[in-house]
């Protein structure tokens, strides 16, 4: 491949999307990583991680509704504690998780946990990642399982010591109807504001619940989760106003330092994750009675650093990775991941020590194809060197 080597950009972008009034003006960063690995492809294929040299070379695979496929569905950091390189998590829908530590990662699978579930949402409680679980009434057609005697699911956790997947909390204990599924949340480190979702052959209704533990997340069981938690209804608004974006106006001061390097009159909406942090924050910028559809990013802040990811793969870093120096004396820099052929996007992305992690996915419209993920070393793009140990 034409690009396999340093196909992420080390020279910065003058991108358009940078200019104009009191825009800041990005690093030029040097090619002095030219020639050496800076990135690697990964894809999905048969429940195994497998390198490639190209997303267009990548296996073939079935396109399915995005519930049902195999896909990274959410990523973040943990925030680590200082003494070693901090870890990040990928959810990979109907698989597993994915460990990542600096420029290595293990995938860890449960059957009996992704098998015949949509998997996603990860947030983290104490450094533990935490994700949910849901049956798809549209696709899924062993929803009655939970009627017959299966496994009800909601929240999961991953034990980062034994690596081990253990219920934490599922539908059965707060009390909804084998029919109903949590198909979304928002957890504030106090409180689970939710979404369910009840199917019957002749309609479908959605109802809300607030859901607050008593006693610390981590020691609630599904067993001891119907007397550890206080359960009580809630609204439509309730959810609303925890999920629904705000203006960037309102975002962390180190994201609208990333944003600012966006031409103002773009339209985009971001979603900004904090490393081992609780449920993602949601921001517009789009002026009134814009229509236009407005562009997709992830974001990520973390202790030292905060990173900012568009799904072309246009992506703006400010601060230091861990245990390296401030960047570009604290002023952000911009790159661009590898270009992605028609109908691929990158989707979501994490970091850990001096490697970024970034998913890709082919879709259309609702479906996905083949999807994985690609690893950068960052080490080599802000920092202008390429780690003999990069995969």
């Amino acid at each position: 491949m034409k690009c396999r080597y340093i196909a992420v950009l080390c020279a910065v972008l003058s991108l358009a999307s940078c200019r104009g009034k009191n825009r800041q003006a990005p690093l030029t960063l040097s090619d002095a990583a030219s020639g050496k690995k800076a990135h690697t492809w990964y894809c999905f294929d048969g429940g195994a991680i497998k390198e490639i040299d190209d997303v267009r070379r990548a296996p073939m695979q079935a396109e399915k509704p995005w519930t049902e496929a195999v896909r990274i569905s959410s990523a973040s950091s943990a925030l680590g504690n200082g003494n070693e390189t901090p870890c990040a998590y990928a959810v990979v829908n109907r698989l597993g998780m994915i460990v990542f530590t600096g420029s290595t990662f293990r995938l860890y699978t449960d059957a009996a946990v992704f098998a015949d579930r949509t998997a996603g949402n990860l947030v983290f409680q104490s450094d533990t990642p935490i994700f949910s679980l849901y049956k798809s009434t549209f696709f899924n057609a062993s929803l009655a399982n939970n009627a017959a005697g299966g496994v009800h699911h909601f929240l999961v956790l991953f034990d980062t010591a034994s690596s081990v997947f253990y219920p934490l909390i599922t539908c059965t204990s707060l009390a909804l109807p084998s029919e109903s599924e949590i198909t979304d949340f928002v957890w504030d480190g106090k409180v689970f504001v939710c979404s369910v979702k009840k199917s019957a052959e002749e309609k479908t209704d959605f109802s809300y619940l607030s859901v607050q533990p008593k006693i610390p997340l981590l020691s609630i069981s599904p067993s001891s989760a119907k007397n550890d938690l206080l359960i009580s209804e809630t609204d439509a608004d309730a959810y609303r106003s925890q999920a629904t974006p705000v203006n960037i106006a309102f975002a962390p001061k180190r994201l609208q330092e990333l944003a600012s390097l966006v031409d103002e009159d773009t339209a985009f909406f971001v979603e900004c994750r904090t490393a081992g942090g609780h449920s993602p924050r949601r921001y517009t910028n789009q002026k009134q009675n814009d229509d236009a559809s407005p562009l997709s990013a992830n974001a990520l802040i973390a202790d030292t650093y905060a990173c900012l990811m568009f799904r072309d793969g246009t992506t703006y870093v400010s601060g230091a990775l861990y245990g390296r120096h401030i960047v570009n004396g604290g002023k952000p820099v911009a790159f661009r991941l590898p270009k992605l052929p028609e109908g691929f996007a990158y989707t979501t992305f994490a970091v850990s020590g001096t490697t970024m992690y970034a998913a890709w996915e082919e879709s259309d419209f609702y479906k996905t194809g083949k999807s994985g993920f690609l690893s950068v070393d960052l080490e080599a793009i802000l920092y202008g060197s390429v780690s003999d140990t990069a995969r």
